[in-house]
């Protein structure tokens, strides 16, 4: 759960109050970067009259962005919004909005279960937010706004640095998937795959660099189809390029890719194009044959493989993230194994594993050999375990090199720490202050830890420019660069 800061204007309640033109909400997100990027920009739409608050209890406008990839998720919905019944009690006023995945699934069962909620929009009709609290002004009792459009386009909403994090953010340039995986209730809640027009997608990318993002990442729940649906004007390789071209001074980064649609040439993006971060988040979901075809994913084992070792060929420093499902329907444990196998030989930086919970509406939902909790809980362990100990001897390789970083923020439980992020998606917490977010350093990672690392600013240059520590030999030697830390739509 993530709620938004108020990154764009200054001034404390009672300021604002005693101004007595703006009001205040409050957007609670759970679920993945594409639900993240949906409440910045529902900040964006409300920007004319709205401030942001971390406090509910502040707030004029409860906004709560839902995610149904997994029923854990749900659950925490309806304990959240539960508690707000008191809030409505003793303030009528108060406009308690359930959008998101969730909120398209369920609709009209969402006003029944929580008659305290005034508005349940799908990830669609986000974007008509100003005209249904008009409607809720006016007079309206509830507004719901839950349907998918086939011909549905993603209007180009300007940006607001309302809810930005100071250095980095997301920019979708698709939406909606045509897979179908059995497991994935994207499609349904979602809709359909839509591509953002190139330039829609290069306009968004230049508001945000004007307000200092230094690192982007386009979301998509297949990156790799963009454009294969009219009025995108490019395919994928071609929009990074686009954006190299235009915006050399970023770090770029996308998720999710689908391993079927991953091009060679997409992957010679990474070899060619500056701007591009040497991370890849490619989902595998499973080892075994048998299971990725009841997933309905549509490669197999050893074509997976085959797409690692191009990638490691063009771009041999790449570094590996997955999401991996197990205690699917009809695992059986040569399966298990041969997952655990393909762990090992890939040699993952990160893998986001989870147990298969069976999503309403989804193929996979009514397979009937579905597994036992516990079989699930005992093979989930089993991996991580594994996985772990793969991760941290990927970290330790970065102990003693010097690494570029990005300072994206104050460390939020250490004082005088800051968190940075490497080119290759590691975070790195070191010494500094607020005066470093947003700046370029070079750092000497002197320890790895299970899921970041620790490092030592090097000497800055009189010019701005960190390049290292002067005539160090660790800085003329280490340009290679390891990654973790994605989540994605793709679906776990």
């Amino acid at each position: 759960m993530k709620a938004l800061k108020n990154q764009g204007r200054t001034g404390g309640r009672h300021e604002q109050e005693a101004q007595g033109s703006r009001k205040r909400c409050a957007i609670i997100t759970f679920g993945c970067q594409m639900n993240e990027y949906d409440s910045t920009t529902m900040a964006s739409l409300l920007a004319g009259e709205y401030d942001l608050t971390e406090d509910p209890a502040d707030a004029h406008l409860i906004i709560v962005n839902t995610c149904s990839i997994r029923e854990k998720a749900e659950h925490k919905l309806y304990s959240l919004v539960g508690r707000f019944r008191r809030l409505k009690e003793r303030r009528p006023g108060l406009r308690i909005a359930v959008c998101g995945c969730v909120a398209q699934q369920e609709k009209e069962r969402l006003f029944q279960r929580m008659p305290h909620i005034d508005m349940v929009f799908g990830p669609q009709g986000l974007y008509r937010l100003p005209q249904m609290l008009a409607r809720l002004e006016a007079g309206q009792e509830r507004v719901m706004a839950a349907e998918l459009d086939e011909g549905f386009s993603i209007p180009a909403v300007p940006r607001s640095p309302l809810g930005l994090e100071p250095a980095r953010a997301y920019v979708t340039i698709m939406q909606g998937c045509d897979n179908f995986c059995t497991y994935c209730i994207v499609p349904y809640v979602r809709g359909r795959e839509v591509s953002r027009p190139a330039g829609d997608i290069l306009d968004e990318i230049g508001q945000l660099v004007d307000m200092g993002i230094k690192d982007v990442t386009l979301l998509g729940q297949n990156v790799n189809s963009y454009g294969r649906k009219g009025g995108a004007g490019t395919d994928f390789a071609g929009l990074l390029s686009m954006i190299d071209r235009q915006y050399p001074g970023i770090r770029l980064r996308f998720t999710t890719s689908h391993p079927r649609d991953l091009s060679v040439e997409v992957m010679e993006c990474f070899e060619r194009l500056d701007t591009l971060c040497e991370h890849l988040h490619l989902p595998v979901q499973a080892g075994s044959d048998r299971v990725l075809k009841r997933m309905n994913r549509h490669y197999s084992r050893r074509e997976y493989l085959e797409k690692v070792e191009l990638l490691r060929k063009i771009r041999p420093d790449i570094v590996l993230t997955t999401d991996l499902i197990v205690g699917f329907p009809g695992e059986e444990e040569e399966d298990f194994r041969q997952t655990l196998t393909l762990l090992d030989r890939v040699r993952f930086a990160q893998a986001f594993a989870f147990k298969y919970s069976p999503r309403p509406g989804t193929a996979a939902a009514r397979f009937e050999d579905q597994l036992p909790e516990d079989v699930k809980g005992r093979r989930l362990s089993a991996l991580l375990a594994m996985q772990e100990a793969i991760g941290l001897e990927c970290y330790r390789a970065l102990e003693g090199t010097v690494q570029e970083l990005l300072v994206e923020r104050v460390h939020p439980h250490q004082e005088g720490m800051v968190q940075a992020r490497t080119r290759g998606n590691h975070v790195v917490n070191l010494q500094g202050g607020p005066e470093l977010v947003g700046r370029i350093v070079h750092a000497e990672i002197y320890q790895a830890c299970n899921h970041s690392l620790k490092g030592r600013l090097c000497a800055e240059y009189p010019d701005g420019n960190h390049s290292g520590i002067g005539d160090d030999p660790l800085a003329r030697g280490s340009s290679n660069e390891d990654h973790t830390d994605v989540c994605t739509c793709d679906n776990t």
